[in-house]
C-alpha cells in the first residue's frame, strides 16, 4: 500500500509541474510552422530616406527612422495615401529638444504627437508630426531607478516597461516620476535546465551577463495591456501581461542557445557571440488581436542579401501560431495595419525605402 501511494503521489508531482512548464512555456520549430504565404512587397520612392532602422504608423502617417551615422533629420513623415514625403525631424545633438540616436518611436494617443526614445541620452522626446520643426516639442527624461534600463516601452501616458541589465530581475514596469509598479520575471529562468555552450555551467554566468545575451525589441500592445520582447540573438518571445505581472515565452525556432564566449569589459562578463553568430528577432508590433514578429536568421553581414530573405510570423496571444510569411525584400523594421491587412516595411537593399507587403 505505501508502495502505491508513493507512486500516485510521484505522478502526481510530474503532472503538476510539468503543466506548470507547459502553462508558460511554449516550444515550435521550423516543422511547426504554417506553408509560408508568398508576400510581393510595393516600394515606396521617398529618396530623403537614407539609411532606415524601423518605422511606425501614426494615423495617416507613417513614421521612419534612422540610424545613429545620420546627422538630422533623424526621421521623416510620409503620408500613406498618397506616399508623398512631407518633412523630416530631429535635430542631432544634446540641447534642448535635440537627440542623438532614435531606437524606437511610439505613439500614446495624443494627436499628431509620437514619442521617440534616445538610449544614449535616456531622453523620451515628444515631436508633433504636422509641422517641420527638427527640434522636439517636449522631453522627459527617463527615471532614475537602481536599475539600469536598456530598452523601454511606455505603457500609459505617464508609465514606461524597462528591460533590466544589472540584477536578476527581467522587467521593471514604473511611472515616470521613477516610481516602481512592478517588479517580475527571472533572467535565471531562462537558463535553467539549458544546455550552454561549450559546457559552461549556469553559476558561471552572472545576471549582466545572462540579461545581455538575452536582450531584444520591445514593444507594448494598443490596449497597453500586453507587452512584447523578441530575442535579438536567442530565438525566444516573452508575452508579458502588465495586469498580472505574468510572462509566457515561446521559444523558436531554434532550440538551442547560439555558441559564445565569456568576454570582460570595465569588470563585467559581457558575450561574444563570434562573427559568426546570426541576428534571429529583428522588431515586433503588437496588434489587437495577435502579434507580429520579424526573423531574419543570418549574419547580420547579410543583412540586406537577396538570398533567405526575411520572413514574419504572426502568433495569438495564447502563443499558438497562426501565420507564416515570406517577404520579397530585406527589411529591417514591420509595423502592421490591421485594418487594410498590410506589413509595412523599410528595406535594407541597396536602395533602401518604405515597402508594404499586402496579406
Amino acid at each position: 500500500m505505501k508502495a502505491i501511494l508513493f507512486f500516485i503521489s510521484v505522478l502526481v508531482f510530474f503532472s503538476c509541474t510539468d503543466s506548470k512548464k507547459t502553462e508558460n512555456e511554449i516550444y515550435f520549430t521550423e516543422e511547426d510552422l504554417p506553408a509560408p504565404i508568398q508576400l510581393n512587397g510595393v516600394k515606396y520612392d521617398i529618396p530623403e530616406i537614407l539609411n532606415p532602422r524601423g518605422l511606425m504608423l501614426k494615423d495617416q502617417y507613417a513614421v521612419v527612422f534612422e540610424r545613429k551615422n545620420v546627422d538630422n533629420k533623424k526621421f521623416h513623415v510620409i503620408d500613406l495615401k498618397s506616399g508623398r514625403y512631407l518633412h523630416s525631424k530631429g535635430k542631432d545633438g544634446m540641447g534642448p529638444g535635440e537627440v542623438t540616436v532614435i531606437t524606437q518611436i511610439e505613439d500614446v494617443g495624443e494627436e499628431n504627437m509620437v514619442w521617440a526614445y534616445d538610449p544614449e541620452m535616456r531622453i523620451f522626446s515628444k515631436f508633433d508630426l504636422s509641422n517641420s520643426s527638427l527640434l522636439a516639442e517636449e522631453q522627459v527624461k527617463s527615471p532614475e531607478t537602481s536599475y539600469f534600463l536598456t530598452s523601454a516601452t511606455w505603457t500609459g501616458p505617464k508609465s514606461i516597461l524597462g528591460n533590466t541589465v544589472d540584477g536578476w530581475t527581467k522587467y521593471l514596469h514604473l511611472t515616470l516620476e521613477g516610481d516602481t509598479i512592478a517588479l517580475f520575471g527571472s533572467w535565471k529562468d531562462m537558463i535553467q535546465d539549458r544546455k550552454l555552450p561549450r559546457g559552461i555551467k549556469p553559476d558561471e554566468l552572472d545576471a549582466n551577463f545572462v540579461s545581455n545575451i538575452f536582450q531584444g525589441v520591445m514593444k507594448t500592445s494598443i490596449e497597453r495591456k500586453t507587452a512584447i520582447k523578441a530575442g535579438i540573438s536567442i530565438d525566444y518571445i516573452d508575452i508579458i501581461d502588465l495586469d498580472n505581472q505574468s510572462i509566457k515565452t515561446i521559444y523558436g525556432p531554434a532550440q538551442e542557445i547560439q555558441d559564445f564566449r565569456i568576454g570582460h569589459w570595465d569588470e563585467f562578463q559581457m558575450p561574444d557571440f563570434g562573427r559568426n553568430s546570426t541576428e534571429r528577432y529583428l522588431d515586433v508590433y503588437p496588434g489587437t488581436r495577435s502579434f507580429f514578429v520579424l526573423f531574419f536568421g543570418k549574419p547580420y553581414r547579410e543583412l540586406g542579401y537577396s538570398d533567405n530573405l526575411n520572413r514574419v510570423f504572426e502568433f495569438d496571444y495564447e502563443g499558438n501560431i497562426l501565420n507564416h510569411f515570406q517577404l520579397d525584400y530585406p527589411i529591417y523594421g514591420i509595423e502592421i495595419d490591421e485594418k487594410n491587412r498590410a506589413i509595412y516595411a523599410v528595406t535594407v537593399d541597396r536602395e533602401p525605402n518604405l515597402v508594404r507587403f499586402d496579406y
